[in-house]
């Protein structure tokens, strides 16, 4: 073999080396692009859902949820985890509890799930409790919050409970019908009458009482040592203590101190004289 002839081989076997090196690249470039289509195309348009609560006070109405649509993105909602989904971007809240709130983008992929809880809903009554009807001894010194217990487990009493008529003459024998109403922080009322004898009643005088203690609980939730993390954005989980709030969010729930006075049972009926104090309670009876 002459080296011309040994020259053109190797240029010949070059340039296949280079072609194939060539066609390789462009087919790995292309797989790998088509891998990243896919990847992408498999990821939603929306990774968190945005949502806005129509009032997070405490109010005796209904709460609406509104989540974003991020600019068109999104084609459809569901409050519930994903189980049912609607075209709605709205959803009323009529008591309180928890939401998962998921969102399907226009070509159905589905986001991840931000939990909603909602606890400012308070739509039940102050309760008024006392016993109806009662006597009392003329000429005695008898107030009409003897003997009344008012409580609200919701938003809480918006202030003490008023008596129409604010007092009553037990100078002056009579049957005399009170009405009390409370009202809560958000507006429900209850309102209870009340009926009174005052008589001059001849016997033995009977006591009973109950004392007050005031005692300090948390009430009116809010976030609160809000910190970004990582973890947050990547899969919903937060430190220990903290809750998933926002797509890069961990917030601690924190309270208001609120007080309310608890009284104790009312104790048996005694002949042994008790006297009332700002923490106690007494009410009489006569036995003839």
């Amino acid at each position: 073999m002459n080296h011309s002839t040994f020259q053109r081989k190797n240029h010949k076997r070059g340039k296949m080396i280079v072609i194939f090196l060539i066609v390789f690249s462009v087919i790995m470039i292309s797989l790998f692009g088509y891998l990243l289509y896919l990847n992408i195309q498999s990821q939603p348009l929306i990774e968190y859902p945005i949502y806005t609560l129509s009032t997070t006070e405490w109010t005796s109405s209904n709460v609406v949820i509104t989540v974003d649509s991020q600019n068109g993105r999104a084609g459809s909602y569901s409050f519930d985890g994903g189980k049912n989904y609607q075209d709605d971007n709205s959803y009323e809240v009529l008591t309180n509890g928890d939401f998962f709130i998921t969102v399907k983008d226009i070509h159905g992929r589905v986001s991840k799930t931000i939990p909603v809880s909602i606890k400012n809903i308070d739509k039940e009554a102050p309760v008024i409790s006392f016993e109806n009807p009662i006597t009392v001894q003329l000429g005695s010194n008898f107030s009409l919050r003897s003997g009344v217990q008012v409580y609200d487990e919701g938003s809480g009493l918006s202030n003490n409970y008023i008596t129409v008529p604010d007092k009553i003459d037990v100078s002056i024998p009579g049957v005399y019908t009170v009405r009390y109403t409370a009202f809560d922080k958000v507006g429900n009322y209850t309102e209870k009458e009340r009926q009174i004898t005052v008589a001059d009643i001849q016997g033995k005088t009977y006591y009973r009482y109950r004392t007050a203690t005031v005692e300090s609980y948390p009430c009116e939730p809010y976030l609160c040592n809000c910190v970004v993390s990582k973890s947050a954005f990547q899969n919903q989980t937060c430190p220990s203590g903290y809750t998933f709030n926002a797509p890069d969010k961990c917030c601690q729930t924190c309270y208001k101190t609120c007080k309310k006075t608890n009284w104790s049972e009312w104790s048996e009926w005694s002949q042994e004289k008790v006297t009332a104090t700002p923490n106690r309670e007494v009410e009489t009876k006569i036995i003839e």
